[in-house]
């Protein structure tokens, strides 16, 4: 009877164990996450080769004089002292602004993000933060994983919800939950969100339910970008290929659709904000 009793309380004491460990790991995974992270960073920053004379220019649009990157834990150990690169003519591109992904769908943090935003912020760029909407999970729940991670402050660019897959939904449904986490970043962070996603899926998707969002449009290795005048785009993503000079890994590459008084308008900041005419 005894041994039954002390088996008994191996297995109540293995499951209180196993309980509190999975209330850990769900109440604490953005920490963990982001911990786990910086030290597979170390590790790679360590045993990375250096690819010599790996680098290659690409093509930059003519008329843009604001560039900016956009990165996620692709991007491993991200060089953020040199954000620059040069094109296909032998010119210096300097990058002003970075776009990193912070979350994804109801839960998910990009493990890189808290280490990028920091990293960007101490090289005083402009910073911004976007989500990786998911058209079949809940919009509130998205908007709450964005807002748990994400600490905007004045002078950081909007929230950014970017949407590339219907996931089986209709386009009601899709506008729907969009707008939905877009409603609730804006009370949260006082500034209406930018709208990502190529420029295929803003056209058949959103272009006709947000004439007053901003939207960063995604349309590679082309000269000119060609939208109709509905769609307000500030960002164009027009390369996914760029590399910057000491870091050999590719990342996506935008310009701003203005000038810097311009970009500045649109800066969480205290006072009204800039809106899209959607006449």
């Amino acid at each position: 009877m005894a041994k039954k009793n002390k088996r008994w309380e191996k297995a109540a004491v293995a499951a209180l164990l196993f309980i509190a460990l999975a209330y850990v790991i769900v109440y604490y995974h953005k920490p963990l996450t982001r911990y786990c992270y910086k030290i597979y960073r170390v590790y790679k920053r360590h045993h990375r080769k250096s690819a010599k004379d790996s680098f290659q220019a690409i093509n930059f649009p003519a008329g843009f004089a604001i560039h900016g990157i956009d990165i996620s834990h692709y991007q491993e150990d991200f060089n953020w002292d040199n954000l620059r690169t040069k094109t296909t003519d032998g010119d210096t591109v300097d990058f002003s602004f970075a776009f990193m992904k912070a979350t994804e769908g109801p839960w998910r943090e990009d493990p890189a993000f808290a280490g990028n935003w920091e990293d960007a912020h101490d090289h005083h760029i402009y910073c911004g933060a976007y989500h990786y909407f998911l058209a079949d999970k809940d919009a509130k729940r998205q908007a709450d994983n964005f807002i748990s991670s994400v600490n905007l402050h004045e002078g950081d660019l909007p929230p950014v919800i970017d949407i590339e897959d219907t996931r089986g939904k209709s386009k009601q449904e899709i506008v729907d939950g969009v707008k939905t986490m877009s409603r609730l970043l804006e009370l949260k962070y006082g500034s209406k969100p930018i709208i990502y996603s190529n420029i295929n899926f803003i056209e058949d998707y959103l272009s006709d339910d947000f004439p007053d969002h901003y939207f960063w449009v995604a349309h590679f290795y082309e000269e000119e970008l060609e939208v109709s005048d509905e769609i307000h785009w500030l960002f164009w993503q027009h390369n996914d290929k760029a590399m910057m000079l000491g870091y050999d890994q590719k990342v996506d590459v935008n310009v701003f659709n203005g000038n810097t008084i311009e970009l500045r308008n649109i800066l969480i900041h205290e006072g009204p904000r800039i809106r899209p005419n959607p006449e």
